[in-house]
């Protein structure tokens, strides 16, 4: 069932040891166990020896280091031409590469016939690396040379004076001082400076001839006033033929850089997908080894021990009669209610596995605690179409998802997860949008004069229907939470639990209604449903009080208060729509002064709408997943279970073939 999560095996596994490698590569395959290290089962220490992890695990992570930075380098050079964006958005595809089962020896030894390669390539990263930073060197020295030509065209010796020191250097702006009236102040006397100040937006450009004697006092008087010393590179003659110096060293090493760059692209366009590859297939074989190193072993067998969800023990039995040629034996016990130590693993359908983050966001269920995730879905998309209730802003919302959907968040995980829920959140909010007549506001009628079609309620027009409607909906939600308390209770046989907590509430909620109702007169009761209506809210109050003493009243004012957390349903509404209305507003007084401001007009409407439909988006999603996590989720909901975490592979450039 949906509504539970699935149902946990603590399994005990042998395998005959000489099947132990390619059984371990299937399950890791096939992704359906849990690993545990098999010491920490202590029916098992008497009996087993731990297996020591394989020592070609050095060098298997040694190569894949190497393969992944190789990897890297090549796929930074491809992609980072396309501007960030076009990165992003739409980043490049690369077809996995069929491969077939390797143990780590034979991996280890495939990256051989690429180490050559490899090696070129680290090579030209590094080389890439000093290139960049001696450029950037050099425009430094450049800059320096350029300040330095204010006050003089010949450079400064290279070699030092034997009795004269000599700065070069620039002082922050702010600091501007004459320097030769500071040294008299000091009393440096064999001293003198030539500067000229804010000859660009950098400060003061200063040169500082002083005796070896006065060196230190110099020095120390100049670093009080930030100087910076300009460095030229031993490079002596003049300014313009030290830049010219630079200009062709530049020139030079930005050549290299481009054949480089050439020679990179080559190998990508050639040997990428194959030494991604490689080091997909390094990786996996590590965490093999690694996982090899949770097993214990016997004379013949090899043991693991995990966890595994019964509905995949007929696999696990088909996996030992294919990989383990009829070999394995296993031992498995049903997880026990209330053992933290039991994973949770979700039980959801297809249509309901992208919302399944939002609940371990919160906090993963407990194992055989009700799992949320079934409401969660359903009622995030719809309240927030109501509250976004703008068919453009819906679209809008559903373009951006497809767009992450086809370029970051097309590998399974939370990104793919979460743009499929924005998805359908866009989805809801073309409905609700089409429902409340909002495109983009009121563009429609105001400046085409077409009515929304299949419009059916103005949240501007006509607040209280929607703010009934949330209040009816709001009401049902927290009832929905206490019932499925009441049924957790019911069903681990905690009867008077139900009673005090959730038997109260089910007696006080039907008779205050029908006080409410009487007091503003929406209902006619008789005196005596009325008496006794009343009656029952006392005695529900009343237990409330008897059964949680003085804070029992802030229970009463927090449940009330809870169910008027749901007119932000309308609150969000109303934004909506108030906002792009008032947009429209703007662009149609704008356009209506002249008609070349038509121009700026548009632009105004576009820019106004994405505001408020960034805001809005933001602010819907935030709001209807608060009305999950703090007011339904409050009524029933602990959370604080265990994600279950199979050894799994999660290929992205490879694809295993079988063998025929």
């Amino acid at each position: 069932m949906m509504f539970y999560p699935a149902e946990m095996h603590k399994i005990t596994i042998g395998v005959h040891r000489r099947y132990a490698a390619p059984f371990l590569q299937t399950i890791h395959e096939e992704g359906i166990i849990e690993l545990t290290p098999v010491t920490g089962d202590e029916h098992l220490l008497h009996l087993i020896t731990p297996v020591e992890r394989d020592a070609i695990r050095q060098k298997l992570a040694a190569a894949q280091s190497r393969a992944e930075r190789a990897v890297e380098s090549l796929v930074d050079l491809v992609e980072g031409g396309r501007g960030r964006i076009a990165e992003f958005f739409l980043p490049l595809r690369r077809e996995p590469l069929p491969v077939r089962r390797q143990d780590p020896a034979s991996v280890l030894g495939s990256v051989l016939d690429h180490d050559a390669l490899i090696s070129e390539i680290l090579a030209f990263r590094i080389r890439r690396s000093a290139i960049h930073e001696r450029i950037a060197r050099l425009d430094e020295i450049e800059e320096h040379l350029t300040l330095y030509g204010c006050l003089g065209e010949e450079l400064l010796p290279a070699s030092p004076s034997r009795f004269i020191t000599v700065r070069a250097g620039r002082i922050p702006e702010g600091e501007c001082e004459d320097l030769n009236a500071l040294f008299n102040e000091e009393g440096i006397e064999s001293a003198i400076a030539t500067s000229v100040c804010r000859c660009t937006e950098e400060g003061m450009i200063a040169i500082v001839v002083a005796h070896k004697s006065a060196a230190d006092a110099v020095d120390t008087l100049l670093r009080s006033r930030g100087f910076a010393e300009f460095n030229f590179g031993d490079r002596e003659g003049t300014v313009s033929d030290a830049k010219d110096d630079l200009i062709k060293e530049k020139r030079s090493l930005s050549l290299e850089d481009e054949e480089i760059v050439s020679r990179m692209c080559a190998i990508a366009d050639e040997h990428l997908r194959q030494l991604a590859a490689v080091a997909e297939d390094l990786a996996l074989a590590r965490d093999r080894i690694d996982a090899a190193a949770l097993a214990g072993s016997t004379r013949d067998l090899r043991l693991y021990s995990g966890w595994i969800r019964r509905r995949d023990l007929p696999l696990l039995e088909r996996i030992g009669m294919e990989s383990a040629g009829g070999t394995m034996i296993y031992r498995s016990v049903p997880g026990e209610d209330g053992n933290k130590d039991v994973p949770v693993a979700y039980n959801h359908p297809r249509w309901l596995s992208p919302f399944g983050f939002l609940t371990s966001t919160f906090a993963p269920p407990r194992y055989r605690e009700v799992d949320p995730t079934f409401f969660i879905a359903p009622i995030l998309v719809i309240t927030f179409g109501v509250m976004l209730g703008d068919a453009g802003y819906g679209l809008l919302l559903a373009l951006v998802a497809a767009l992450l959907l086809a370029g970051p968040a097309r590998y399974p995980g939370t990104t793919r997860d979460l743009s499929l829920v924005l998805f359908a959140c866009g989805l809801s909010g073309i409905i609700f949008g089409i429902a409340q007549g909002g495109i983009f506001g009121d563009l429609l009628p105001r400046f085409f004069g077409i009515a929304p079609p299949f419009a059916l309620v103005d949240p501007l027009l006509n607040p209280i229907i929607i703010l009934t409607g949330a209040l009816i909906f709001g009401i049902a939600h927290l009832n929905l939470g206490l019932g499925i308390a009441s049924y957790s209770n019911l069903r681990e046989g905690r009867v008077g639990e139900m009673l005090r907590k959730q038997g109260v509430w089910f007696l006080m909620q039907p008779c205050s209604a029908v006080l409410l109702f009487a007091f503003f007169g929406w209902a006619e009761f008789s005196q005596m449903f009325i008496l006794a209506a009343g009656a029952g809210t006392a005695a529900a109050a009343a237990l409330i009080l008897f059964i949680e003493g003085p804070l029992g009243f802030f229970s009463i004012t927090g449940f009330l208060g809870d169910w008027l957390s749901y007119t932000r349903i309308l609150a969000l509404a109303l934004a909506t729509a108030g906002i792009a209305m008032t947009v429209n507003i703007l662009a149609e007084m704008i356009g209506s002064v002249h008609p070349s401001l038509v121009v700026v007009a548009v632009l105004f409407a576009i820019a106004g709408h994405l505001a408020n439909f960034l805001l809005q988006s933001l602010g819907g999603f935030i709001h209807a997943l608060r009305l999950q996590y703090v007011e339904f989720f409050g009524t029933f909901y602990e959370g604080g279970g265990r994600l279950f975490l199979p050894f799994a592979t999660k290929r992205v450039d490879t694809v295993l073939v079988e063998d025929e």
